[in-house]
Order: structure tokens, then C-alpha cells, then sequence
């Protein structure tokens, strides 16, 4: 040993016995990225130009909305307005807005900014469930705006608070080739880059008006797979994912690296019809409803983690009649039904199905119950934009399964589904009890006159079997244990900007 060597040596051991002068252990500096795994692939990352949780997810770190509503509570509170009052019979929203503000890209937010991207998502269509009875905006003056209701309006709040309703800036959309894909918003995460089927990167807005978030640099991975996204946390690769296939959940929890919380989720299934063919005939949809048993498709489809479901929203919005239950698992009356409509004999139909597990999966356990009556499905599965676009928006069914996702948590969300006439009404439904029962709840702010039109919706659509709420499924979300601040949300609400890493 060389004399450096040995006189190191013994300055080490005369420092251990003397209990000083031991190397400190770095400390591990504390993170500042996170991943996040990604379901599907938006369309758009403005959540103003598509219905779509996926693009919510993504559009909700970006931009922000003049008012929000708090997860833990449901007030509301301000966000880019300070404040608001209602004039002209509660049909103006009157805001003034802050001006503080500044976009991504530098520029101020102004007022023609507001009314701008207000009056782009009105008038673009894919927001309807949030701006059916908005007329337009209009600006005041540099700090006001006004927001023209087309009568005195119930969720006019709810519709606002929405991620629908995010601002943007006008000369930086009007710029654009495509807006979507080059987002410019006023959130605690900037834009920085989208590779198809790959992955989106955001960055912190280090001027963000309510502070620089903790967390810097946010991946959202597109993983479509849940169960590969579920390795993928388990393997570090990933920081949280908010679609755990229930059989992944007993192993998520028992990893001493990963934390996990569910709650009743905002996610409903059920099945649809086409009123323009043959389930226009009452008893034929009833046939159906009879010959589903919904705890056994929820067992097959989600393990049994989540409820069955008696209306095709969650039952924690405000209406839901707990007492009420729709038609029962009855085969035998099943195929008295069917032979009252006309088919002894049964009754053979295609299905074009999304390849989605969350459409698939439910559908095929729907298939084997029907198929025990007599009804036959010959299931020929397609890519999910594509079944969208083809077969569901384009009226190409008899029957069809519906997994939804509420962005409210109001009968509103549902009104452009299922009223009469109304644009994303795609199976034509026009039934006029369930007309009626929506319109009272679009145009009354008297709550019992609202509340009473849910349980109204509630009973007609279940007892004339208009749909089949199959069930409702749990919200969960994994997450690395060392990630601060993750709580399963009921509307999958996730916020980036609330989260931080354990220092």
C-alpha cells in the first residue's frame, strides 16, 4: 500500500473512533419530471375542440377556464375571472377578468381573447354538452366580459367551470395551421412537443399567475395498452397511471413503491340503440334489458369493481334515485318479449364494436347473455376513431355499447345525447316524456324543478328500456409512493399542478 493510501486509512478509522469527520451521503436531489401514462391518442390538445377524456387529461395542464370548481367542496371559485354577476333576468353572466395574466407565448390575455375563444367553442360544436344554451360572448371593456345566455340557465356555472370552456389566444390560433397540435394557453404547462403515438411534453410556465408549479417537466406517455402501462409503472418507467385494469390493482397494491386510491368514477356503460330500425319496438329492447344480467357483465368486464348502474350517469349526481330499479335479469320473460315483437325464432345481428377493452371486453359478456335468448351478435371489432366516426357518429347500428365519461356532473352533460333532434343524439332517440324532463332541467335554475327532472329521466329511460345502464365503473389511480397529492377524483379531474414529489 502506497504511503497516501495508508495515511487516508488511518485518518478514516481515527475518524470513525472519534465518531467526526465521516463523508456525509449525498442526498438524493428531488425530482422535478414526472410521466404519466396516456390512454388514447387525442385528437386535439384543446379541450374546447373535442369531446374526449383523453384530450382533457392533456388540455387541463395547459389551459385554464374563467371559473373552476374545487374537487374537494364543488364551489366554485375564481380562476381567470375574479368575479362574477348575473344581469338581464340571469341571463348574462357578466365577468370581470384578471390582468395579470400572461399567455405562453409572452402576450397579455385580454378580454377580445376571452370572447374569442368563448365564441370559437360555441360555434365549433364539439362542446355542446357545455354550450347548448350559450349564445355568444361580447367584451365590455378591457377588463369584462359578458357571456349571453340564450335563456336563465340552471348549470350555467357547471358549464363554465368545464374543461370545455379554456382561453386561448386569438392571433396565436388564427396563426396556427392547426391549433391543436401547437396549443398556446395560460396554464402551469407549456407545450413543448407531440410525437404521434409516442408521447407529449409539457414544460413548467414559470410564470404561471398562480405560482411555478413544482413538478417541471410532465411526459405523457401513450400507452393504449392499461396493462402494459400497468408493467410500466411497476417497472419505474412511468410515475402514474389512471387506467388500472382491476385485475393489476391487487398487485399495484402490494408493491411497496407504488401507492393506489379509488373512488366511484364519472365512467358509465351501457347499451344504445338505433330508433330508426327495429328497437324502435319497445318490447324488443325490453327483451334485451331482461336478458342482461348486469352484476355478471360487471364481474367479466371491471372484476366487479365498481356498481351496477340503474341511469347512465354515476350516482353521485345530484337526482339519481337510489330506490329506483330498472328492468330485472329475467330470460324467460326475455324471449316472451322477443316473440311479441315478432321473432319467435330469435333474432341474428352485426355489431361493428370498438376494439377499445373498455367497449370489447363489456360487449362480448353481453353477446353470451343475449345469445341465451336468442338474440345473435356476430361482433366485428374496429379502431376506435374509426368506429366513431363510421358506425356510431354515423348511425350505423341496431345496437351498440356506450362507455362515457361525464365532464359534469349534471343531467346537462346528457342533454345533446338523448334530447330529441339535438346534434350528438346519434341512435335518434324522441321520446317526448324525456324531452320534456330535459328541458325543464335546461331551462329552470329552481333545483327541486331540476332534480325532479333527473329522477324523471332516471325512471322513463330504464322502464322503457330507451337504454340499459349496465354499471358504473371505480376511478382509481397508481402512482409512484413518493408523489405527493394523489387522490382518485370522481370526474378523473387530475391536475398536475396540485401534485409534488417527497423531498
Amino acid at each position: 500500500m502506497s504511503r497516501f493510501k495508508s495515511l487516508v486509512a488511518m485518518l478514516l478509522a481515527l475518524s470513525m473512533l472519534l465518531g467526526v469527520g465521516a463523508m456525509p451521503a449525498m442526498a438524493e436531489e428531488t425530482r422535478d419530471d414526472i410521466v404519466i401514462a396516456l390512454w388514447g391518442e387525442p385528437s386535439t390538445l384543446c379541450g374546447g375542440l373535442a369531446a374526449s377524456s383523453s384530450v382533457n387529461m392533456v388540455s387541463r395542464q395547459i389551459f385554464d377556464t374563467l371559473i373552476a370548481k374545487t374537487e374537494e367542496t364543488g364551489v366554485y371559485e375564481a380562476r381567470l375571472a375574479t368575479e362574477w354577476t348575473w344581469e338581464n333576468d340571469n341571463k348574462d353572466l357578466v365577468l370581470t377578468l384578471r390582468d395579470d395574466v400572461t399567455f405562453h407565448n409572452g402576450e397579455p390575455m385580454t378580454a377580445e381573447d376571452v370572447a374569442f375563444s368563448f365564441n370559437t367553442i360555441i360555434n365549433a360544436g364539439y362542446a355542446d354538452t357545455a354550450t347548448s344554451a350559450m349564445d355568444s360572448m361580447e367584451v365590455v371593456d378591457d377588463t369584462h366580459v359578458v357571456l349571453h345566455f340564450q335563456f336563465e340557465y340552471g348549470p350555467a356555472l357547471e358549464c363554465v367551470s368545464s374543461d370545455y370552456m379554456v382561453i386561448f389566444p386569438k392571433a396565436a390560433y388564427e396563426a396556427a395551421a392547426d391549433f391543436g397540435r401547437e396549443p398556446v394557453g395560460t396554464g402551469p404547462y407549456k407545450f413543448v412537443e407531440w410525437t404521434t403515438g409516442d408521447r407529449i411534453v409539457l414544460t413548467a410556465n414559470e410564470d404561471y399567475f398562480l405560482g411555478e408549479p413544482s413538478i417541471h417537466d410532465v411526459t405523457f406517455r401513450i400507452l393504449t395498452d392499461n396493462s402494459v402501462a400497468t408493467l410500466a409503472l411497476q417497472n419505474g418507467e412511468i410515475d402514474v397511471h389512471t387506467k388500472v385494469p382491476q385485475a393489476d390493482v391487487p398487485n399495484v397494491q402490494a408493491d411497496p413503491n407504488l401507492q393506489y386510491d379509488e373512488t366511484l368514477g364519472n365512467g358509465t356503460t351501457w347499451i344504445i340503440f338505433n330508433f330508426d330500425g327495429i328497437f324502435a319496438d319497445e318490447n324488443l329492447r325490453l327483451a334485451v334489458a331482461h336478458a342482461i344480467d348486469k352484476e355478471g357483465v360487471m364481474i367479466g368486464a371491471i372484476e366487479g369493481n365498481g356498481e351496477v348502474a340503474q341511469a347512465i350517469y354515476a350516482n353521485f349526481v345530484p337526482g339519481y334515485d337510489f330506490e329506483y330499479e330498472g328492468p330485472a335479469y329475467d330470460p324467460e320473460l326475455s324471449r316472451q318479449l322477443l316473440a311479441e315483437a315478432g321473432y319467435p325464432d330469435g333474432l341474428e345481428l352485426t355489431v361493428k364494436a370498438s376494439s377499445n377493452e373498455a367497449y370489447a371486453k363489456p360487449l362480448e359478456i353481453v353477446q353470451a347473455y343475449l345469445a341465451d335468448v336468442g338474440i345473435i351478435l356476430n361482433i366485428e371489432l374496429m379502431e376506435s376513431n374509426a368506429w366513431f366516426e363510421d358506425v356510431f357518429k354515423g348511425g350505423d347500428f341496431d345496437l351498440n355499447l356506450v362507455s362515457f365519461n361525464m365532464a359534469m356532473a349534471d343531467l346537462e352533460e346528457l342533454y345533446a345525447l338523448y334530447r330529441g333532434g339535438e346534434s350528438q343524439n346519434y341512435g335518434h332517440m324522441d321520446d317526448p316524456d324525456v324531452n320534456a324532463a330535459y328541458d325543464a332541467n335546461h331551462t329552470s335554475i329552481d333545483e327541486e324543478t331540476r332534480l325532479e327532472a333527473f329522477r324523471t329521466v332516471q325512471h322513463v329511460m330504464g322502464d322503457r328500456a330507451l337504454t340499459v345502464p349496465l354499471y358504473t365503473a371505480m376511478n382509481g389511480i397508481a402512482a409512484n409512493a413518493n408523489l405527493q397529492g394523489v387522490k382518485a377524483d370522481q370526474m378523473g379531474n387530475y391536475w398536475v399542478y396540485n401534485w409534488s414529489w417527497a423531498e
